[in-house]
């Protein structure tokens, strides 16, 4: 029995670990978060022309929620095989492997594109709402809210005080107990919609970046990229 050469499983192990592309896997997130940036401001637009602030008017609310989740999982499913199927296409194949090895190292490759897609999307969204908490310090924000105590103050000596709670009606308790519950359902459904839609766009990578890798061993011509 021949003895093993520690040296030999380094040299393996290394080897293994060059056949991940992160260079492949970045320029695929960067991509993804590209394309679904673009697509979701083009779908606030269609949002903002269809929806409207005044009760009776533009599209109902139910039919809204239903077409920005219908809106969200086609952006993250387009967004997400256009980034998994470039960082199969570029990354390196591994020497010596046999097709299945090949197709799942290349799926690999896909969902961490997914990965970092989702964290790049989520700094970017953290980012932005950082910079938006930061413009509410600005001064003539500043003012209004003096503006704004001041006058609460001048009631208050107005001798302007709330109605007491028995005046409450029961109606406009049940009213607003409705809309709480509403909102409540509105979150968990726009949480559910969010995590399908991001599982959707992990399969969406891991598939597509499957079919980058084996365009890529078969050399497949696409003709949309035939520029001579």
């Amino acid at each position: 029995m021949s003895a093993v050469n520690p040296a030999d499983d380094r040299a393996a192990a290394a080897g293994i670990a060059a056949t991940t592309d992160w260079s492949a896997i970045l320029a695929g997130a960067v991509l993804a978060t590209a394309i679904g940036l673009v697509l979701f401001g083009f779908g606030a637009g269609l949002g903002l022309s269809v929806a409207s602030p005044f009760e009776g008017e533009g599209l109902d609310a139910s039919l809204f929620a239903i077409a920005a989740g219908i809106w969200f999982l086609w952006v993250q499913l387009v967004a997400f095989s256009a980034g998994g199927y470039v960082a199969g296409r570029l990354a390196r194949r591994a020497p010596n492997t046999t097709e299945h090895e090949a197709d799942v190292r290349d799926g690999l490759h896909g969902l961490m594109v997914w990965a970092a897609g989702v964290v790049i999307a989520a700094v970017v969204s953290f980012a932005g709402l950082g910079g938006a908490a930061n413009s509410a310090d600005d001064r003539p924000l500043q003012a209004m809210a003096e503006t704004a105590s001041e006058v609460v103050a001048e009631r208050a000596e107005d001798d302007l005080a709330p109605p007491p709670e028995d005046q409450v009606s029961a109606a406009d308790a049940t009213a607003a107990e409705r809309a709480a519950d509403a909102a409540r359902r509105v979150g968990v459904l726009a949480a559910f919609v969010t995590a399908a839609s991001l599982l959707v766009g992990a399969v969406a990578a891991f598939y597509a970046a499957g079919q980058g890798g084996n365009h890529r061993d078969r050399g497949t011509v696409l003709p949309f990229f035939r520029l001579r």
